[in-house]
């Protein structure tokens, strides 16, 4: 039952950050909602689960923004795997260290989102009108975003932690 909850939440906060979301950009910036719940949610799980939540919501989130196929769902990979290393500490340290390891995860999504991007241009296989990407660019972006998103991070903590609760870790990825 939480899984489903968890999927409904995750499934919601993707359609509103591609939707109400983008209305009120700062800067240019919208904070990421769906990378900080997946970071959270890999955090506390094992990592066939996180991996498999973040290729599925970035496929779907790939479908909501029409962006090529498999670019946000590969993206959302380091994002999963950033939150498994980080689970032997995550939530015995409070709040700080998530906070930390937000910003790592939004670093590794904007770095992969920007080497998948150049790939598809430097194959051609670019949507029209795709504009070329410059790492510096890039790399201020990442760290707006990142701001942004530790922001958002802590309600999104309480959520997760509470359905963490619900649903039991797996002893042998809690403890490692």
């Amino acid at each position: 039952m939480p899984r489903i909850i968890f999927a409904i939440l995750i499934l919601v906060l993707a359609l509103l950050q591609t939707t109400v979301v983008p209305m009120g950009r700062i800067i240019g910036i919208t904070p990421d909602l769906v990378l900080v719940s997946l970071f959270l949610w890999s955090a506390s799980r094992e990592p066939s689960e996180g991996l498999c939540w973040a290729f599925g919501i970035g496929l779907f989130v790939d479908l909501l923004t029409l962006t090529p196929l498999g670019t946000t769902a590969l993206s959302f990979l380091p994002v999963a795997i950033i939150g498994w290393l980080g689970r032997n500490r995550f939530f015995q340290s409070g709040l700080l260290f998530p906070l930390l390891m937000t910003i790592a995860a939004t670093a590794a999504h904007s770095l992969t989102v920007f080497i998948l991007s150049w790939l598809l241009t430097l194959f051609g296989l670019a949507p029209e009108g795709g504009g070329q990407l410059n790492l510096l660019a890039t790399l201020r972006l990442a760290t707006l975003g990142a701001l942004l998103n530790t922001i958002v991070a802590p309600p999104l903590y309480l959520i997760v932690q509470l359905l963490d609760r619900w649903i039991g870790r797996n002893d042998t990825y809690a403890r490692a």
